[in-house]
């Protein structure tokens, strides 16, 4: 019980991830309990490679959440989200969700109006991989 207090309490003192001034989306490490998946998907990165993943988001959406898994401290992916219309929402690694655990988990949410429709783009970096890394892709619509 003290463990999961701790953990609550630590979980809230995170501070938001920040985003690109004027991109118009607050990036925070993830609260959400995952409805159903809008995508997944599991490929593999190699050091200094980027993979490019596109997904359709449609209206009405209020926020995004985005689950990027490959489970390994000791190699390193980055992720940059794109909105539809190219804005760079940021950059993001695997402490930026509040825990370092091979694994990035956020949500982004629109300042305002829910979050644009249309194709999103999600680039996932081999920043620091020892060997060919095998991750997953999770993105959720709420």
């Amino acid at each position: 019980m003290i463990f999961a207090l701790l953990l609550v309490v630590a979980f809230l003192a995170v501070p938001p991830v920040s985003a690109k001034d004027g991109a118009g989306y607050t990036v925070r490490p993830s609260v959400s309990d995952a409805p159903e998946v809008v995508q997944r998907l599991a490929d593999t990165i190699a050091q200094g490679e980027t993979d490019r993943h596109q997904f359709y988001v449609g209206s009405g959406v209020a926020y995004l959440e985005v689950y990027l898994a490959w489970h390994s401290t000791s190699d390193a992916l980055a992720l940059t989200v794109y909105s539809p219309s190219w804005s760079c929402i940021g950059t993001y690694h695997d402490n930026d969700d509040g825990i370092e655990d091979g694994n990035i988990h956020i949500d982004i949410v629109p300042d305002s109006s829910p979050v644009e429709q249309g194709t999103w783009t999600f680039n996932v970096y081999g920043e620091k991989v020892s060997s060919p890394r095998t991750y997953s892709f999770n993105l959720y619509e709420h």
